[in-house]
């Protein structure tokens, strides 16, 4: 019995999971627009929090959006705090479902022909109808589940299994402490079943059968919203600051739900019990309705204390490391892939990122090659710039990694395409990086073998060096900007024009000048590398804006200045 009622619930959760992935697929662009659209208003992300749950049928994968969202940068810690709100209330949607086609409609008789609809779907050669196919048949598989679970389930009634019944007897006769128990049941539940829903549909069922009193069904249920807070807190263990806080928003929530409902969950049950009768529906929709208010009325007040709520997990959650240091993953991490679709935005975010830090290490390698030649000052900056290489190859390999994690069965066209950009872009950062290093040791040959560049050189390094910043600048404007147009194209293109004419330009005025004898060979030769190396520099920098204009399907031109030189370390 305890075996085909575990494999009833397992059922029920492989079909919830199998539902919420196509949900997901389907609503993916739909939820990513609408939460980088929200608005700083209490309400609006209270309701837009609300809404999203109800679509997906999943606060907890509703929360991790939030929280992952905030570690992108996409939503701040209030708006996070007021989705976070939403999504307890919008949960209770699903308790309804449950309680009505459980108890008050039979839902045997929808599940099997779900079924027969999901099959044209699911078989489809056109991608975009299998989700569709994923939703029903999980729809189907979640309600076989649940049917299976409310049959098997013998009535207390009959008389059988008198030890448990004992035993059950014992642990709800102790009063408040039989409560205090029963939610601390609840929280290990939810922990184990990774599901808030199959916890609430274990104390309907459990009521309805008779195995359980009202009020011990109800302390499940507020153990079961604590419970389900713990999944975002262990994800958002390696986050920022931010998506911590965030997470701790969604326990202090639940938590504050315990107090104030635990100590009313005796009268509520009898009040409802008396309002509503003793019969497997009246009990069914007391749990649904007590779900309901519980987190609806935790969050009106929540809320209306918003400001108040923030400032302590502010004060809670502090920010014990430098959340601005320059050196680590700032947005992504391994411990949190809430969704694909999230996942490729934070991957985006951090590659933004990962452009401005670029940008940095170009300041510095800038700074040096303007150092006068010798002092302890440049030994200092070139073991930075140094250390700034090693961080960009760092900084590939993590972000592959973190996109090599993502489950690619669950995400769009559109977001496999903005991977593949990705992948492209921090390829040609890496390059930058490894560049910007080339760059430095170049100038410390020159130092090493004593050579000055004449006035001439020194002013035609520079306005390679300004081209050269100009070009950075306007990648990481770019990629910030993330919508280009063929305008920012032309820009583009205009620069790299610009440095390319002005690289052929000094190449053959280099060789003319060394026949003249106004610099030594060899000071051409340093000179020259520190020119092409800057040419390749920006070649790397517009193969970035290129990989940025395949996701606008802004088509780039042929490359007719291939870069020729030495392979890349």
């Amino acid at each position: 019995m305890l075996l085909s009622l575990l494999g009833a619930i397992a059922l029920c959760l492989f079909g919830m999971k199998v539902m919420s992935q196509g949900l997901l697929q389907i609503t993916g662009s739909r939820v990513r627009a609408t939460l980088r659209a929200i608005s700083q208003s209490r309400l609006h992300c209270f309701g837009v929090g609300a809404e999203v749950t109800m679509l997906l049928q999943s606060s907890s994968s509703m929360t991790l959006m939030a929280v992952s969202s905030v570690n992108a940068g996409l939503m701040t810690l209030a708006q996070s705090t007021a989705v976070i709100m939403g999504a307890n209330v919008g949960t209770a949607f699903t308790a309804w479902v449950i309680a009505v086609l459980g108890y008050a409609y039979p839902c045997t008789s929808i599940a099997v022909p779900l079924i027969v609809l999901a099959l044209p779907f699911t078989y489809s050669v056109r991608i975009k109808k299998k989700p569709w196919g994923e939703v029903l048949m999980g729809a189907s598989l979640m309600l076989l589940g649940f049917c299976t679970f409310i049959e098997m389930m013998p009535e207390a009634s009959a008389g059988g299994y008198p030890s448990v019944a004992a035993a059950l007897q014992v642990l709800t006769s102790a009063g408040f402490w039989s409560a205090l128990l029963f939610v601390a049941m609840g929280v290990v539940v939810t922990m184990l079943l990774q599901s808030s829903v199959a916890t609430i549909m274990l104390a309907m069922v459990l009521c309805a059968s008779g195995w359980l009193p009202l009020t011990m069904a109800m302390a499940l249920v507020i153990g079961d919203n604590v419970g389900t807070t713990l999944t975002a807190i262990f994800a958002s263990r390696k986050a920022n600051v931010s998506a911590r806080r965030a997470a701790y928003a969604h326990l202090l929530f639940n938590l504050f739900g315990l107090v104030w409902a635990l100590p009313l969950v005796y009268p509520i049950s009898s009040l409802s019990a008396s309002l509503m009768g003793g019969n497997p529906v009246a009990l069914a929709c007391s749990i649904a309705l007590f779900h309901t208010l519980f987190n609806l009325l935790t969050a009106l007040v929540l809320i209306v204390f918003q400001p108040q709520f923030d400032a302590l997990l502010c004060r809670i959650k502090t920010a014990t490391e430098d959340e601005e240091e320059e050196f680590h993953l700032s947005f992504i991490h391994g411990g949190m892939l809430s969704t694909a679709e999230l996942s490729v935005d934070e991957a985006r975010k951090e590659t933004v990122q990962f452009g401005l830090r670029c940008q940095r290490m170009l300041d510095l390698t800038l700074q040096f090659i303007r150092m006068a030649p010798k002092g302890d000052d440049s030994v200092h900056l070139f073991s930075r710039i140094e250390k700034y290489e090693k961080i960009t190859d760092r900084l590939e390999l993590e972000i592959v990694r973190y996109l090599n994690e993502l489950d690619k069965s669950n995400i769009t066209p559109r977001a496999a395409a903005r991977i593949r950009s990705i992948f492209r872009m921090v390829d040609e950062l890496e390059s930058i990086g490894d560049a910007c290093y080339k760059l430095a040791r170049t100038i410390v040959r020159r130092n090493d073998a004593g050579v000055i560049f004449i006035q001439m050189q020194q002013n035609n390094i520079e306005r390679m060096l300004g081209l050269m910043r100009q070009d950075i600048d306007l990648m990481v404007q770019l990629m910030e900007k993330n919508d280009l147009t063929p305008a920012d194209m032309n820009r583009a293109y205009n620069q790299e024009d610009l440095v390319n004419s002005l690289r052929n330009q000094l190449r053959d005025q280099n060789i003319e000048h060394v026949q003249a004898g106004h610099y030594t060979y060899q000071s051409g030769v340093l000179y020259m590398d520190l020119i092409s190396g800057c040419e390749k520099l920006c070649d790397y920098i517009i193969n970035v804006i290129e990989a940025l204009a395949e996701q606008n399907n802004i088509p780039a031109r042929e490359d007719d200045d291939p870069i020729i030189g030495e392979e890349e370390e």
